[in-house]
């Protein structure tokens, strides 16, 4: 196992590590080994940044520099990773990272801070090099509410840095669809406000595998992959195949916007109505509007594998809703 610790909040001037780095960045420069991906993941402790992670562990043609702020939170191990420690939210930490690096990955938590964060670290890319900019967006249609308008002044701010970049689109991902799910299942009621719309659901790992093609393909720069499964279902219609899998009836029940929000205040699950905004209602009111019912073959285009199905997911991650 091979880590390098680094805390980037240190003024300590050149570190081994460091000139370890410099020296790799000169000869990429020189060509000596210009087959060498170093791949930097901002979020190594995010559901994307970990699933990317796990596909390209121990791939030696590809140096993964993994950005955390707590280290104690990273339990991944690898031949080929490099543990960092820096803060989107404090730019000055970030040009360290973004040294010598030919890829990044680009995506951060979904709240207030999106637009800041990720320009932040477009910045630091750009005064640190060329590195081609793997960037997380949606191929759910947001219309201009305020989360795509976050996403849209940073992918602006992307395109026009002069980087190379990649948008990664996925779909609404099963297992933040459908974990959440489990916590009702005893009650033999699933709570919910997506009416019949439509969705291309996606499994985390077909977006991951599309991901590390993008890092170790060509040809990817100034793409926009909107990746979903391979069929648009509605939520009633995942209920019907949860409780097939299960072997129990489960019933599913709708709610208006308003009466689910005040049922998840009740419950606590949180804060307050505008991080329910961000984190959760946005979502659902497209895929209630239809405007999440995008499907594509983009996985298998890209990976040369089929996307997987939710009876596919349901029946891999059965255990997970045994609660």
């Amino acid at each position: 196992m091979t880590f390098a610790r680094i805390n980037f909040h240190a003024s300590e001037a050149f570190t081994s590590v460091q000139i370890s780095r410099r020296l790799s960045l000169l000869l990429v420069e020189v060509g000596l080994i210009a087959l060498m991906k170093r791949l930097l993941v901002t979020t190594g402790t995010g559901m994307f940044g970990q699933a990317l992670i796990r596909q390209l562990l121990n791939h030696q043609e590809v140096q993964l520099r993994v950005m955390v702020r707590d280290s104690t939170r990273f339990t991944l191990t690898g031949s080929n990773i490099e543990l960092v420690i820096a803060d989107m939210d404090q730019p000055e930490t970030l040009q360290a990272p973004t040294q010598g690096v030919t890829h990044v990955f680009l995506t951060s938590p979904m709240d207030e801070r999106i637009t800041a964060r990720e320009t932040a670290v477009i910045d630091a890319c750009k005064a640190n090099g060329n590195p081609h900019v793997i960037n997380i967006y949606g191929a759910v249609k947001h219309e201009g509410d305020h989360l795509d308008q976050m996403h849209g002044v940073a992918i602006e701010h992307l395109k026009q840095s002069g980087l190379p970049w990649t948008m990664v689109s996925p779909s609404s991902v099963m297992e933040t669809s459908f974990l959440p799910l489990a916590q009702m299942i005893p009650e033999g009621e699933v709570h919910w406000m997506s009416g019949d719309g439509k969705v291309g659901f996606v499994a985390l790992d077909d977006v991951a595998r599309v991901l590390a093609a993008v890092v170790h393909g060509q040809g990817h720069a100034g793409k926009n992959y909107e990746c979903t499964g391979p069929y648009a279902e509605s939520m009633p219609e995942v209920v019907e195949h949860l409780a097939a899998v299960l072997g129990k009836p489960i019933r599913y029940c709708d709610h208006d916007e308003q009466d689910f929000a005040t049922m998840l205040l009740k419950e606590g699950l949180f804060p307050d109505r505008e991080s329910m905004e961000i984190g959760l209602l946005c979502h659902l009111r497209a895929w209630r509007e239809g405007r999440a019912s995008l499907v594509t073959d983009t996985v298998e285009q890209i990976t040369g594998i089929p996307a997987m199905t939710v009876m596919e997911w349901l029946r891999a991650n059965r255990n997970l809703f045994l609660v």
